[in-house]
């Protein structure tokens, strides 16, 4: 009897002699039901553990799949990350998978670039399409090729970096707009190591949150959200207390048992007011640290930062009380805090209040596992499956610079992250890709930026092709083990399998470089292969029962004041009234969910709002400015213009507008067109990639649309149509 592994092992067999065999069309084999595969299996629902790629959060999953076809994802419950949780945003997955936008079959540029007209054509001709432009270059100028993608975890990282070295090109960029580059920097200069920790926050006693949404759209918010209610209920004489700093009430602000406001871009001021109550009534477990620091942070007084933050003195000096004689305690850093201009003054003015209290290393504190041991066999080129999660932006820009001068002939862009969209538009990336002579997109959706490809590789989905992964937090070792959970519903092939075939046709060093037949052998030889420890660990999801040893931090003896750097947000007050505040959306988060109407229609926590752009203001600045609750707006910064609806939001402060990311799109198929503009368009291009980095002015607008929200914020009783 043939099963469905055997099914899908034939399947793959035949995968490399159909990327170049001239097949234009998905191989198929007919399976009588009087030998049914099992997931053919009249209304039996078989479950298969798996991967979750919707976030960089790196969750385990399981699907349920009926009769051939995938339909419920869960959390998988043995994964360290998330422990059967998941959010909506991997539940919407099955959205994309059966997406009837989806590129179906290779496509080739039929009008102009940024157009969005292509016409299919079969793989035989994609592919020679691909390969004579590739073969040329390798030959006389192998360094004008880019591959500029997004984070690459696993052995997908591993193939595209040899083949990018293999090739003889340097030229190999990642770009996440996320990216924690200024928690990365902190963490470097306050505990000498340049990672991300892991937050034990299920056994902390007392937790500081500086714009910290962890519960949102955090690096790991399932892990997080999980963590946090351990750290509430789990155990029967301590609940935890969460203190929250930020410039905005959000979900997670919402969560906490105090929620203080500070003026944006001052969380690392509020931190050293903390600090400096800490050093001057002892509070502080390191004392050689608290000595050495005692001159510096006497200018921090909690009635100076008061004047910079607006948090109260006395809440600052009783924060600071009740974190130091409540530990193990943790101070958490967040998005909005990493991505001011001065990222990383503020990440590192939190983490010194870890090292005050002591809490490195211990439990109820952090620690840094060493991520790179899970690929130890790799020696050098671990690197390459457990990258460090940098953002990529001077990477990103330096590529453009390129680009503009010429240096590049082909271009590889692949990834979820849509430069296109978000960077900022003064980087001009359309223009500069437009000197590329010849560019191919690996995706599986038109976006902002596969539309200016010249060929698009149709690759599938998360949920139908082989994979690995090492989740960025809450792993503990634990490797990910994606499998297809059914057979791809196109005809695709995955960016590691086309690389490792065009390594084949290029031959010489690239063949020698990628040595197998497919991506799916580089995974089970890595893994030992089916019928042994990767056969029982993909039904578990991976590899997920082996920690991984902490790194020691070795500098939070010597740790220094940070010092903040004079960097205000750009725009004239008086003609700029507002702060910006710019965060990622919890249905869209950085806009790659757009397309999905599950997470269109999934209601904002705070606003309530779907399907548009709206503007968060105070109720008392709306009112000096005459604006109404969803009126239209046109919001206007020294960078650009774009217009939205009011939402009012009484726990904002009164001289912020803050935006959720996402929404904007022109190119991303007809559930994320023309729904508000991009905010992102009112950013300037600076030395690093701030969303808290300028000012902006509200005009009331006329509007052709209406802010569509599920309820009303102050009770539902206020909907207009109810019945």
């Amino acid at each position: 009897m043939l099963d469905r592994r055997q099914f899908l092992k034939l399947g793959g067999a035949t995968a490399f002699a159909t990327l170049f065999g001239g097949c234009d069309k998905v191989q198929r084999r007919l399976i009588p039901f009087v030998i049914p595969p099992e997931n053919y299996t009249l209304g039996e629902a078989l479950w298969y553990a798996s991967g979750c790629d919707q976030c960089p959060a790196g969750c385990g999953i399981v699907v349920r799949v009926s009769e051939g076809r995938a339909k419920k994802i869960e959390g998988n419950p043995l994964h360290p990350v998330n422990r059967g949780k998941l959010c909506a945003r991997g539940q919407a997955a099955l959205q994309a998978l059966y997406h009837p936008e989806r590129f179906s079959r290779p496509m080739k540029r039929s009008g102009p670039r940024g157009s969005g007209a292509y016409a299919p054509v079969s793989w035989e001709e994609a592919l020679s399409l691909l390969m004579e432009p590739l073969k040329k270059i390798k030959a006389e100028a192998p360094s004008s090729l880019l591959m500029l993608t997004g984070p690459m975890r696993g052995h997908a990282g591993l193939v595209a970096g040899r083949f990018m070295k293999s090739f003889g090109s340097p030229n190999r960029v990642a770009w996440d707009p996320f990216g924690p580059d200024a928690m990365l920097s902190a963490n470097a200069a306050a505990y000498g190591v340049r990672d991300l920790p892991e937050h034990d926050l299920a056994n902390a006693r007392y937790l500081l949150s500086f714009s910290g949404d962890f519960l949102e759209t955090g690096i790991s918010p399932v892990h997080y959200a999980r963590e946090y209610g351990r750290m509430r209920g789990d155990r029967e004489t301590i609940r935890g207390k969460f203190v929250h700093f930020g410039p905005r009430l959000s979900m997670t602000a919402a969560a906490a048992d105090l929620f203080l406001p500070c003026a944006p871009g001052t969380e690392g001021f509020v931190a050293l007011g903390i600090a400096h109550v800490m050093v001057r009534d002892r509070l502080t477990a390191a004392s050689s640290a608290a000595g050495r620091l005692a001159d510096d942070l006497g200018a921090w007084s909690p009635e100076e930062v008061e004047k910079k933050t607006g948090v109260h003195a006395h809440d600052i000096a009783a924060a600071a009380e009740e974190f130091a004689r409540n530990q193990p305690g943790l101070a958490i850093a967040g998005t909005t805090a990493a991505t001011c201009a001065d990222g990383a003054f503020h990440c590192s003015a939190v983490a010194l209040l870890n090292v005050l209290a002591g809490n490195v290393g211990k439990p109820g504190g952090l620690s840094f596992p060493n991520r790179a041991q899970a690929f130890a066999k790799y020696g050098p080129e671990a690197g390459l499956l457990s990258p460090s999660p940098e953002s990529g932006y001077a990477g990103t820009r330096a590529a453009l610079e390129k680009m503009r001068g010429g240096a590049f002939r082909i271009a590889f862009l692949s990834g979820a992250t849509n430069p296109a969209f978000t960077l900022p538009p003064s980087l001009k990336f359309g223009e500069a890709l437009s000197k590329v002579p010849f560019v191919v997109a690996f995706a599986s959706f038109l976006d902002e930026t596969t539309s200016l490809a010249d060929l698009v590789l149709p690759v599938p989905t998360a949920l139908e092709t082989w994979g690995d992964d090492l989740a960025p937090v809450g792993h503990a070792g634990a490797i990910t083990l994606r499998q297809p959970v059914v057979e791809p519903f196109h005809d695709t092939r995955s960016m590691p399998d086309i690389l490792i075939a065009a390594a084949k046709e290029l031959g010489g060093e690239p063949a020698k470089a990628l040595p197998w037949g497919s991506f799916r052998e580089c995974i089970e030889k890595a893994y030992g292969g089916p019928g042994g420890e990767m056969e029982k660990a993909l039904q578990r999801g991976g590899f997920l029962g082996e920690a991984s040893s902490p790194r020691s931090a070795v500098r939070t003896g010597g740790v220094s004041l940070p010092k903040a750097a004079d960097r205000p947000l750009e725009g004239d007050p008086k003609a700029f009234p507002l702060a910006l505040h710019l965060y990622p959306s919890i249905a869209l988060y950085d806009g790659r969910g757009a397309n999905l109407p599950w997470l269109q229609e999934m209601p904002d926590p705070v606003s309530t709002a779907v399907w548009r752009n709206w503007i968060e203001i105070n109720p008392k600045t709306a009112a000096g400015l005459g604006l109404a609750e969803g009126d239209g707006v046109t919001v206007t910064s020294p960078s650009g213009k774009i217009t939205a609806h009011v939402a009012f939001n009484p726990g904002i402060a009164p001289d912020v507008a803050a935006m959720p990311l996402g929404q904007g799109h022109t190119k991303y198929g007809k559930y994320a067109n023309g729904r508000g503009e991009n905010p992102i368009s009112l950013l300037p291009a600076g030395e690093t990639y701030a969303l808290q980095a300028t000012r902006v002015a509200l005009v009331k607008t006329k509007l052709s649309t209406a802010l569509a929200r599920t309820g009303h914020p102050e009770g539902q009783w206020k909907v207009k149509n109810m019945m």
